[in-house]
């Protein structure tokens, strides 16, 4: 351990499950969504998604019996869909870390993220890069920080920015930031502390664990900019942290933030004020029981009372520390040398030689082991020396037996000629440089266009397909005007001539010409609400989806709707898109499937919103969807790309077809 920061760093990770470091204690919300999703949804693939986030989450706040549950409910689900059995992997290696089993949590981890690898979504990237960020605080624990550092940059960075996942690359940038802190180097530290920051500030904001995360960073952030003495950005970074902060004074969080602000304003001399947040620090570590974070704030404490000249409070501080913490021994290294340093300002001589030899007896364990690691390191590279020494020698003696078997006059010649191959060499690998790195430009530029037109291309086809089916819907309407309407006002006209040229009122005629002004009225009514629903207009989008449902069911087919958390405030234009989404899936599934039942399932959680529409009909070939000549696939799939959506199609002849559709709102 090379410094606080990474034994609070490692303490984070190794006691995630049995005690939540870091949280704001705002999760009851989601754990409450996501419980109701469960019981609702019939789609079992968000059942069991839905359960292992909630197993994790339960984890996290430690209870481990509903932990336990959830992840035995998606554990029975998981085996069906072969990309959730490899997710589930990831989410059992879990209890290995409640329990402290680092070494099998990382096995875990290993196989989790080699089992992903052969999904290429944009889900399986960010959840393989998060993995490979745990992996590499185990690696970190392991005293491994080389391999640490490799694959955070090498493997889980690509994974986060190919997953576009913002938040999980900023931790990534952060836990980079934190082994170059353990190792002094701030500078460094301060570069990925700056990506870090820019990616949190683009990630999504609708994730639960988005608060904590910019929190961690700005109240990192600050710690190394006060040790950089840039005073001016630490007050900054702190002032970020505390924007949130200051919703939830209760958080455990607020423990790292008034180390960062104490240590602040150390640096700008305000030493009252740093032992006052210090004294914050400690007390809200207390109430969590985080009895390290408690020390390591008290320990904190030693700089301004030092600065002030009380030595006394020093003495009673680090006295503490020692007889009560029970503390690392580079912990106790340090409280025994500052104890030795106040006990000689005190005048108490006795005490300063008793804990300067105590920090002596220390300091030398620790170099022991370090002059151990050392011995065994310099063995070997002196065995290796040795071998080369000996090879060399060998290879001189062949060397100069060959020499002077050798003539003088062939060896100068096979001199020269090997010089001149070898100019001839680095110049011809000098143009080559030159021209790889020209044709690399060159494909950079092509890629950068080719890119730039498939997007064009790809928006001409959209509205393309939009505008043909708002082509198609105007035809159909002037086609439902003029067959139906047209041809009954036509006739109205006829008779009411017929009529007016009588000189006798035919009550019969007036009776038929009542009942076709009627029909008219009622067609014209149709054809408004196929345009846009009155009771959506009126009631909502899940009053009108209800009444869709109900319109369309027959004798023959039956039609259960079910609506879950559909909020009212969903804008208008989406709200439509949405009614006509489910309005063509039903269309289809009564034109084409030969059902007898047909579920129409719409659940709505945050900024996402659910459809499952669900038949047992005859199904369909999913693999020639693309040879339909029918718009309404065409005009499905654009509606849900224009609500950023993702649409996963099931059909088979024996189960018949489910459509699964997230949109985001």
């Amino acid at each position: 351990m090379k410094n606080k920061l990474l034994l609070l760093f490692i303490l984070f990770v190794s006691q995630a499950y049995p005690q939540r470091v870091y949280t704001l204690d705002d999760d009851k919300s989601y754990t409450d969504s996501l419980t109701q999703l469960i019981k609702s949804t019939r789609v079992d693939s968000i059942k069991c998604i839905s359960s292992f986030r909630l197993a994790d989450l339960y984890r996290r706040g430690k209870k481990n019996e509903l932990a336990d549950e959830y992840l035995a409910l998606a554990n029975t689900i998981a085996p069906k869909y072969p990309f959730l059995k490899d997710v589930a992997v990831y989410y059992n290696s879990i209890p290995y870390l409640s329990k402290g089993d680092i070494d099998n949590f990382g096995k875990q981890l290993s196989l989790a993220n080699t089992k992903l690898k052969k999904y290429k979504t944009k889900d399986s990237y960010s959840l393989r890069a998060y993995i490979l960020r745990n992996l590499s605080i185990v690696k970190q624990v392991q005293n491994n920080e080389k391999e640490a550092m490799r694959i955070l940059i090498e493997e889980a960075m690509p994974l986060a920015e190919k997953g576009g996942n913002y938040e999980v690359l900023s931790g990534l940038y952060k836990s980079v930031a934190i082994i170059f802190m353990n190792n002094e180097e701030r500078t460094k530290a301060e570069t990925y502390l700056k990506s870090a920051k820019e990616y949190i500030e683009k990630a999504s904001k609708s994730s639960y664990t988005y608060k904590e995360t910019k929190v961690e960073i700005y109240v990192i952030d600050s710690e190394n900019m006060t040790h950089l003495e840039k005073l001016v950005d630490a007050k900054k970074s702190l002032d970020k942290a505390y924007e949130i902060l200051k919703k939830y004074p209760k958080s455990n969080m607020n423990g790292g933030y008034y180390f960062s602000e104490g240590y602040y304003f150390y640096k700008i001399k305000q030493f009252e004020n740093s032992l006052k947040s210090y004294d914050k620090g400690i007390a809200n570590s207390m109430l969590y029981q985080d009895v390290f974070s408690a020390n390591r704030l008290k320990f904190a404490k030693h700089l301004p009372f030092k600065a002030m000249n009380r030595h006394e409070d020093i003495k009673n501080v680090l006295l503490d520390l020692i007889e009560n913490s029970n503390p690392f021994v580079v912990d106790e290294k340090n409280y025994s040398l500052e104890l030795a340093q106040t006990f000689e300002k005190l005048g108490d001589i006795k005490n300063a030689y008793k804990y300067s030899s105590r920090y002596i007896a220390l300091n030398d364990s620790l170099n022991e082991i370090q002059s151990k690691e050392k011995i065994t390191a310099l063995e070997a590279k002196f065995n290796k020396a040795e071998n080369e020494k000996k090879i060399s020698q060998l290879e001189a003696q062949r060397e100069r037996d060959k020499l002077i078997a050798e003539n003088n006059k062939l060896y100068y010649g096979l001199l020269v000629a090997i010089s001149v191959l070898l100019l001839l060499l680095v110049i011809f690998l000098w143009i080559n440089s030159k021209n790889q790195k020209k044709i690399a430009i060159e494909h950079a530029k092509n890629y950068t266009q080719n890119l730039t037109a498939l997007k064009n291309q790809k928006e001409i086809e959209v509205m393309q397909a939009m505008i043909k089916g708002e082509e198609s819907e105007r035809k159909r309407i002037a086609r439902d005007l003029h067959d139906g309407i047209g041809s009954m006002l036509s006739s109205l006209k006829m008779r009411f001539m017929k009529v007016n040229s009588s000189s006798e009122v035919d009550l019969n005629e007036i009776d038929n010409m009542n009942t076709l002004l009627t029909n008219s009225i009622t067609e014209l009514r149709q054809v408004s609400y196929n345009l846009i629903p009155e009771s959506l207009l009126k009631l909502g989008l899940e009053h009108a989806l209800n009444d869709l449902c109900h319109m369309l069911k027959t004798e023959n087919v039956r039609i259960d709707f079910h609506a879950n958390a559909i909020k009212d405030d969903i804008p208008e234009s989406m709200q439509i898109t949405i009614y006509r989404i489910v309005q063509e899936l039903l269309s289809n599934a009564l034109k084409h499937s030969k059902s007898s039942e047909i579920l129409v399932d719409c659940s709505q959680n945050q900024s996402r919103f659910f459809i499952t529409v669900e038949d047992n009909g005859i199904g369909f070939d999913t693999n020639k969807m693309d040879v339909f000549e029918g718009q309404g696939l065409k005009n499905l799939k654009n509606r849900v790309e224009l609500l950023n959506g993702k649409i996963e199609i099931d059909s088979s002849k024996e189960r018949g077809t489910v459509f699964n559709i997230e949109l985001s709102l």
